[in-house]
């Protein structure tokens, strides 16, 4: 029995020897809800393609030219194709009010596609999207590939980076889409 309750002290004491972890989400869309107009048009952003390296939970850094490091205690709040896929449902309305995003597809909705190859930290102090993106509405596949400074070390400062190139990128799709109405 004395071995046993020492065993478990043991155990606790190499658990709580362990750093939390922390969950990541991107920084909230500021958006006011307004009604679209009559004349909006229908936009369906369909789920984000991530590259299979972006699929687990973990926030990812590039250490080098060649290795890439997947953390174990700083993990996405929830799937990062999903939770991007809702930002762009999000940017789209406000940078573009002639558009109204949808959940569901109808027949003349515009479709939304994009294919993330990027989406992670540099250890020299950046943070990086690249990937493309097209419209239904343009025979056009559109290339974007961003490089933010981070204004802090760490993972905080490294999603907040993220999260304002993924509002840069809702821009250039917002321009897009201005284009082609």
């Amino acid at each position: 029995m004395k071995y046993l309750s020492m065993a478990v002290l043991l155990l606790l004491a190499a658990c709580s020897s362990q750093p939390p972890v922390s969950f990541y989400q991107l920084p909230p869309v500021q958006s006011v809800m307004t009604a679209p107009s009559a004349a909006a048009k229908g936009l369906f952003v369909e789920p984000v393609q991530v590259a299979p390296y972006l699929n687990g939970r973990g926030l990812v850094l590039q250490v080098s030219s060649v290795e890439l490091v997947m953390a174990r205690q700083h993990l996405w709040a929830e799937g990062l194709d999903q939770h991007l896929q809702r930002q762009l449902r999000k940017y789209i309305p406000l940078y573009t009010p002639a558009y109204f995003a949808q959940l569901q597809p109808s027949a003349d909705s515009v479709r939304l596609t994009v294919q993330l190859d990027r989406f992670h930290g540099l250890v020299e102090g950046y943070a990086v999207l690249s990937g493309r993106f097209s419209l239904s509405s343009q025979a056009i596949v559109h290339s974007f590939d961003l490089r933010l400074p981070l204004l802090n070390d760490g993972y905080p400062a490294m999603v907040t980076a993220l999260g304002q190139g993924w509002e840069q990128l809702a821009q250039q799709i917002a321009q897009q889409l201005g284009n082609s109405a």
